[in-house]
């Protein structure tokens, strides 16, 4: 949704010609951000030290601002602050590069106060090994995007970042260990975990409301989801947690990856990955993604095996062979198709993932009818299914859960006179263990 309040910007790209270009993601990045895209300039050549762009070329433009009047110029290159500085005096509008656009978006959607702490980390770092030339830069002229500066020392101005850098790293690792306890929490429950991953944009949080009957708010533009929200949902009448995360992006700066790594770490941990990829895009913009995500992926220690390929949108997908092959060939495995906006193939994906959940075995809790059950209840509540509840002429409590949990089962009932649990396999008693 572009915010009239931005205004509008030019977008800027200098790349070989043996590269594709990343224009058009570009545009879909600043409109994200709430910019209105007034005119996109590209060059093929190599990059120039002083203006990214060629001397003359970057003149040309210049030229043509007063006509444009854009409030921001958004180069899709990395600019060193020499680089943005001089771009700044030519054009005498703030100019920022891909990076600076991506922490733009970040900020305006971090809901969270561990997002906004991830957001600013990961600026401080950016900012960090140019702040020396940033001041004495500053120091030149006020500039569009250069204030602020001129009254601070370099090394004071460097103590400042690091100390707050500092800070901020303190604090999340605090939040990440919080999360570490949760996780740690679930594991000791045995309940199965589904992380949700793709490019950002592929339709990762509508699957997500699918499956767990959820109302996330869902973004025309990309980066809708920044936070992880982790709900459980019930998969052959299993209980199972599913996790939507962070989307990923061509070129992500590995400032933001390691930023964001408490958050990603979600996926790490899952026992299946679901990988949400795109099958309405272009076979070359596919492969593109496609192989962006992968290597995302492996960078932070997910493995092949544990990811399974959905292929979402496919009810306005064009190229859908070759776009199967091309998930065959990189990880190996069909893909299951879906859509998530209409639910087609929902039924199927639930079923595959019915089939990776681990065995569960069927017990039964019997108790004297004084005893009081909630506790049992209250933890079969979150590690286990209640398959039945029965209160006379003895309290009974039927449960499917995994067989790992049994020895948690009777801890939680130790010393209690006359329980028993008992093991059952339909109607016949397998095996019989008492308090």
């Amino acid at each position: 949704m572009i915010n009239p309040e931005k205004g509008g910007a030019i977008l800027i790209e200098v790349r070989r010609n043996i590269d594709p270009s990343g224009l058009g993601e570009l545009r879909l990045l600043a409109e994200a951000a709430g910019y209105s895209v007034i005119k996109t300039y590209e060059q093929t050549r190599f990059v120039d030290s002083a203006y990214c762009l060629g001397r003359g070329r970057a003149e040309s433009i210049a030229e043509e601002m007063a006509e444009l009047r854009p409030d921001k110029v958004i180069f899709n290159n990395a600019l060193k602050p020499s680089q943005k500085y001089n771009l700044t005096r030519l054009f005498k509008i703030e100019v920022i590069d891909r990076f600076q656009l991506i922490l733009e978006i970040f900020t305006k959607r971090a809901g969270t106060i561990e997002a906004k702490y991830q957001i600013e980390l990961a600026s401080l770092q950016y900012a960090l090994p140019n702040a020396k030339e940033n001041v004495h830069l500053s120091r030149l002229g006020e500039l569009p995007g250069f204030h602020g500066l001129g009254k601070y020392q370099a090394d004071v101005y460097t103590t400042m970042i690091k100390r707050r850098i500092s800070y901020l790293k303190k604090r999340l690792r605090e939040i990440s260990t919080q999360k570490s306890i949760h996780r740690k929490g679930r594991r000791k429950d045995s309940l199965f975990t589904i992380a949700l991953t793709g490019y950002t944009f592929a339709g990762k949080t509508t699957l997500f409301n699918r499956l767990a009957s959820e109302s996330l708010p869902i973004g025309s533009g990309l980066f809708t989801t920044l936070s992880t929200t982790t709900r459980a949902i019930h998969v052959r009448n299993r209980k199972v947690l599913v996790s939507d995360t962070v989307g990923f992006i061509d070129n992500l700066p590995h400032l933001l990856v390691d930023a964001f790594y408490s958050t990603l770490e979600e996926i790490t941990v899952a026992d299946v990955v679901l990988l949400v990829m795109d099958a309405s895009d272009s076979l070359p913009e596919f492969t593109r993604k496609a192989d962006t995500c992968l290597s995302t992926l492996t960078s932070i220690g997910v493995f092949k095996k544990a990811i399974v390929p959905v292929l979402n949108k496919i009810d306005a997908a064009t190229e859908l062979d070759p776009i199967r092959q091309t998930v065959k060939e990189r990880v190996g495995t069909t893909a299951i198709e879906i859509s998530a906006q209409n639910g087609t193939g929902i039924s199927s994906l639930a079923s595959h993932i019915g089939g990776l959940l681990p065995e569960y075995g069927r017990y039964v809790v019997r108790m004297p009818a004084t005893s009081n059950p909630q506790s049992i209840l209250s933890w079969a509540k979150d590690a286990a299914d209640i398959i039945a509840l029965r209160k006379s002429p003895q309290i009974e409590i039927e449960l499917e859960m995994m067989p790992s949990l049994l020895h948690r089962l009777r801890q939680l009932t130790y010393g209690i006179d006359g329980i028993e649990i008992i093991c059952i396999e339909g109607a016949n008693i397998r095996s019989e263990l008492k308090s």
